[in-house]
């Protein structure tokens, strides 16, 4: 068993049982007697013995237990407050322990690593068997690291409740590490941090006025910069706010008195909402005007749609004259459906295929053929055999 415990010479093993897939070793102190750890004085008057339970790292994917038994000797020094003390075993656990010591250091990388449940996962695959808040006290245990004063200093916020309250974190941009937090991110508790913390050479700070000041009242040599995050951040709302200032001189006007000017389509997506209302109401008055005077000459929606490169929906909303009106009253001829187009612009074409520059480029409504006349609609014969409906009397025919 001089392998299983290298290093432990004051250990003598007694017997090994292997059962339930779990060793134990029984095993007992060799030494003749130990000194005092108040007085110093070595005893070897033994006045009691008992037993320790450790557990120890997994042997062969098998359990391994350490049932060690300890003596209890008596001091003989008269002033001595202890009157009784314990074998120590310091290179194989510490006191009051039940795990030893290299099963300690095991579990507190797992801890460090994976922290409570991750870690329990983990130890329990490994064969160490031990609970989240096992993992927890070892890693809490740890004492906190000691650090140097570091020559570059970070100095951020971070919100320990979103909008309420702020604390600020010190980190070491050249280890890349946590040096301290603060309660506050205010100028006073970070002046006070970099007087007591003298060495510090540059400062890459927040944007925050208060940083800037503390800055300058705890460290008035040190180098203030903004690191890459913040100065990209910076830029960015720069570069926002100068292309919302001059948002109209990056707009590209169309020439006035074009046909594109005065039939672009009002409902569409790609209207600019910073434009002003009297501009964009003119512009679809003469939309509406320009549609009305195709259809009074006669031509179809689609011919239309296709001609100002409108969807058909767009046409299809515009309003036409009511249909009651009589044709003196009228600019034009009657409804557009009924009123036979050119072959060049019929409705047999397919309503999906792209149309070609010689039969929509070239289009105008002074060359398109002029409709028919048209009639106004006559009531069917039946219409006046109906007798009036009366108060009080049932509907006809029901």
């Amino acid at each position: 068993m001089t392998s299983v415990f290298d290093g432990i010479d004051d250990v003598e093993v007694e017997a090994v049982t292997v059962a339930f897939g779990t060793v134990e070793v029984v095993a007992r102190g060799r030494m003749a007697g130990a000194a005092c750890p108040d007085c110093g004085r070595f005893s070897n008057r033994v006045h009691d013995r008992y037993q320790r339970r450790l557990k120890d790292l997994p042997l062969a994917e098998q359990g391994f237990v350490i049932r060690l038994t300890v003596r209890r000797f008596i001091c003989g020094s008269a002033d001595c407050p202890h009157r009784t003390f314990a074998e120590p075993f310091s290179r194989l656990a510490a006191p009051y322990a039940r795990f030893t010591t290299r099963l300690n250091r095991a579990l507190e990388r797992v801890g460090l690593a994976l922290a409570g449940r991750a870690g329990a996962r983990l130890a329990a695959q490994l064969g160490f068997g031990a609970g989240r808040m096992t993992l927890l006290r070892r890693v809490m245990a740890l004492p906190d690291p000691r650090f140097s004063t570091p020559r570059v200093l970070g100095v951020y916020d971070f919100a320990i409740r979103r909008g309420q309250t702020y604390s600020t974190v010190l980190t070491s941009v050249e280890d890349h590490r946590v040096v301290d937090v603060l309660p506050t991110r205010e100028a006073g508790p970070l002046a006070a941090w970099l007087d007591c913390h003298p060495g510090v050479e540059i400062i890459c700070r927040d944007r925050a006025g208060a940083y800037a000041e503390g800055a300058r009242r705890g460290a008035p040599g040190a180098l203030q910069v903004a690191d890459r995050f913040h100065l990209w951040q910076g830029l960015g709302r720069a570069v926002e706010t100068c292309v919302a200032a001059h948002r109209d001189c990056l707009r590209t006007p169309a020439p006035s008195g074009t046909l594109t000017e005065a039939t672009r389509p009002t409902s569409g997506g790609s209207q600019d909402d910073a434009e002003p209302v009297g501009r964009r109401a003119s512009r679809k008055k003469a939309a509406h005007a320009l549609v009305h005077e195709m259809l009074a000459q006669g031509h179809s929606r689609r011919a239309i749609a296709r001609h100002l490169g409108w969807g058909l929906n767009t046409v299809l909303r515009k309003r036409t004259p009511h249909a009651g009106r009589t044709p003196s009253a009228r600019t034009g001829p009657g409804p557009a459906d009924s009123i036979p187009t050119s072959p060049t612009s019929n409705d047999d074409s397919p309503r999906d295929a792209p149309a070609s520059p010689n039969s929509t480029a070239n289009w105008s409504p002074s060359r398109l053929p002029s409709p028919t006349a048209w009639s106004e609609p006559t009531l069917p014969p039946c219409a006046g055999t109906r007798p009036p409906h009366r108060h009080g009397q049932r509907p006809y025919g029901r």
